[in-house]
């Protein structure tokens, strides 16, 4: 009831004292959606009818009519993609793409904002580093399913996602929340002659929910909480033809579930910072359109944990005897990637097309270490009585140092037959020390049938090179990594109906992936955990997407994915679920409802993976409204979990209940 009171104490102001400016026209936006430039598949401008990809395409204009934060939460409205909180951290929202969740870190996606990967150099993947992006600093994101390898190169193995950031804008805001939730974000535009300055700042902090769940070390339940912190700072400088970004993210967040563990609060939490910059020169010579890019990252990543409950090494198997429970620190730190390419683009004809290049990336992956209150070497080969502390001091390396250079050449044809009938020809290869090479094809054919309805039949290879964690862990009572690693890799087919009329838009796809060598979790002869090659079932299914506008006011738009068959250990993923957004707009308001359906699935127990049970299916629902008091002003309230509906995610995880917000944004 206090939530609700304040956000009516926001919002009523408006009412009283502003004058109002209607919202953009819902009917402009969807007619304009099937000329949205989509370049994440082919590094050149597509419309989403010619794209040789299975797209979902938000703008700016749609996100902020959601009463959502941030990019995992956007995902569950596309088909085929799904996100949800799991047990790594509280934080760890990791996510998958046509039904399959092997790797961690979401490493089998690949992110690229504004060009650059986002992404740390120890999982080559996001959900850990940056497991929240903002969507407020987002103006245009492309969900692209399939094989992206062809561009790439490994970890656009099942899927990209391009999202460019928003530029010429002067924008404030701030908002309370359930939980103690503050929201603060600026966008500045500066310009001094041909120099323009895009800023973004966003800071965040709540106090967390608050749970009572099962002790990992005991049969007591336990008082739990999960809050967390996140902080933001993009820099983008444009000279002529010289583009420089710098982007900074960190997060902290306490107490609740740390590598499948819940324990009494202070214990667990997760630290994280990922910081990067990037230069970008755009140049003509004879007939091509290029660009060089260099860039360089560097991540950094701890989360202090309790790995056993007291007495585990009590009496004879310590020295000198200690009954305190396994401490440990794990230190990810001064992981680096360096990365430049040169990329081409020679209009051979108005209807056709190459595009070429060179891609080098460089992996500094330093030793990890763990500080712990007993030896973790000892501890993981079984070597009793292992030495002891009173503290955590005793340092143990849980990773190996390991260098890895990447070559990456590709190419690609485009061409126009006839007007109406689409080619796209590619191929990549590259090179991994230490870790093989891999040849990544494309082949598409995009066929329009008639002015509203396009045939897309695509085929496509994909890989995933073993990341660092998977080859060097060492020492780790809970998974050894695997120097023998192979790539993992994906063939894909895919057929998509797609058509558009004045206020509608549908796409209907059908697609398979046939995986080799895929990298697993499993028991080795030893009977420990780690990392091995094997042969995978195939992923099979269907993907629904469609738009409406039954009148000027009214946007309808669903979505429904329905795997036919996954492979065997993506148990955890649901093989039918959808969304529903409904948007009414009239004048200077706006209010929208989106609701998002996952079936019943299989799980395993937290940190066991051989005893299966079920999690029930669940709707969650969250909307906004908005009320724009004139070109400068708008307010606003949304809810999500709007039904306060206790629900759990694999393995049995709970989540939020109700939260609300309400804010202000000032554009200036």
């Amino acid at each position: 009831m206090k939530n609700l009171l304040l956000l009516y104490s926001l919002l009523i102001p408006s009412l009283l004292f502003a004058q109002p400016t209607e919202f953009d026209d819902l009917f402009q936006e969807l007619s304009e959606y099937l000329q949205l430039d989509i370049t994440g598949s082919t590094l050149t401008p597509e419309s989403l009818k010619t794209v040789p990809s299975a797209v979902s395409v938000f703008t700016h204009s749609e996100i902020q009519r959601l009463g959502l934060d941030t990019l995992d939460e956007l995902m569950n409205l596309v088909p085929g993609f799904q996100s949800y909180r799991s047990t790594g951290t509280s934080l760890n929202y990791s996510y998958s793409s046509r039904g399959r969740r092997i790797a961690g870190g979401g490493s089998e996606i690949l992110i690229l904002v504004d060009g650059q990967r986002l992404q740390e150099s120890r999982i080559s993947g996001g959900s850990s580093i940056v497991p929240k992006f903002p969507l407020m600093h987002i103006n245009q994101v492309e969900f692209i399913r399939g094989p992206g390898s062809t561009i790439y190169g490994s970890n656009a193995m099942m899927g990209i996602i391009n999202i460019t950031t928003r530029s010429d804008v002067n924008e404030f805001s701030a908002s309370y929340g359930s939980f103690n939730r503050k929201k603060l974000y600026l966008l500045k535009s500066l310009n001094s002659g041909e120099l323009f300055l895009d800023i973004f700042v966003h800071l965040e902090s709540d106090d967390g929910d608050d749970y009572r769940l099962q002790d990992s070390f005991s049969s007591n339940l336990v008082a739990s909480d999960d809050p967390r912190e996140f902080a933001t700072l993009s820099i983008k400088a444009n000279w002529q033809d010289t583009n420089i970004i710098f982007q900074h993210y960190q997060f902290r967040a306490d107490n609740y579930y740390i590598l499948s563990r819940l324990l009494s609060n202070g214990i667990n939490q997760s630290n994280a910072k990922l910081s990067s910059i990037s230069l970008q020169q755009e140049f003509n010579w004879l007939q091509f359109t290029s660009y060089f890019w260099v860039s360089y990252n560097r991540s950094e990543l701890e989360f202090p944990t309790q790995l056993s409950p007291p007495g585990f090494l009590s009496g004879s198997k310590s020295t000198p005897s200690s009954s305190a429970p396994v401490y440990v620190r794990p230190v990810f730190d001064n992981y680096r990637e360096f990365r430049a390419q040169w990329h081409n683009n020679w209009q051979v004809s108005p209807q056709s097309s190459v595009q070429f290049g060179i891609e080098s990336r460089q992996i500094f992956a330093p030793e990890a270490v763990a500080f712990s209150n007993f030896d973790l070497a000892a501890l993981t080969t079984g070597n009793l009585p292992v030495n002891s502390s009173n503290s955590n001091d005793i340092t143990t390396v849980v990773q190996s140092r390991s260098n890895r250079k990447v070559i990456g050449l590709y190419s690609q044809y485009q061409d126009l037959i006839n007007q109406t009938s689409h080619i796209t020809l590619g191929l990549r290869y590259d090179n991994f020390s230490s870790i093989g090479s891999k040849f990544s094809p494309r082949l598409s054919l995009v066929q329009e049938l008639n002015p509203q309805q396009n045939l897309k039949l695509l085929y496509g290879e994909a890989f995933r090179a073993p990341v660092e964690s998977e080859l060097n862990l060492q020492n780790n009572p809970e998974v050894l990594g695997n120097p023998n690693l192979d790539p993992e890799s994906v063939k894909t087919w895919e057929l998509i109906w797609l058509g558009h009329w004045s206020n509608t838009g549908f796409s209907l796809g059908y697609f398979e992936n046939y995986f080799d060598n895929a990298i697993i979790r499993a028991l080795n002869t030893g009977g420990e955990h780690q990392y091995q090659n094997i042969d995978q079932d195939p992923s099979k299914g269907f993907e629904f997407e469609i738009s409406h506008m039954p009148n000027p006011h009214w946007l309808l738009r669903t979505t429904y994915t329905h795997f036919t068959k996954t492979p065997h250990l993506t148990f955890f993923e649901a093989d039918r679920f959808s969304s529903i957004l409904v948007n009414y707009q009239k004048d200077n308001w706006n209010s929208n409802l989106v609701a998002t359906w996952f079936n019943e699935r299989n799980s395993a127990a937290i940190g066991n993976l051989n005893t299966l049970t079920s999690v029930d299916e669940y709707w969650l629902l969250s909307a906004k409204i908005a009320y724009k008091t004139s070109t400068n002003w708008k307010f606003y309230g949304q809810a999500k979990n709007l039904l306060d509906k206790d629900y759990l995610t694999p393995p049995a995880m709970p989540n939020r209940g109700r939260q609300i917000l309400a804010g202000i944004v000032w554009e200036f």
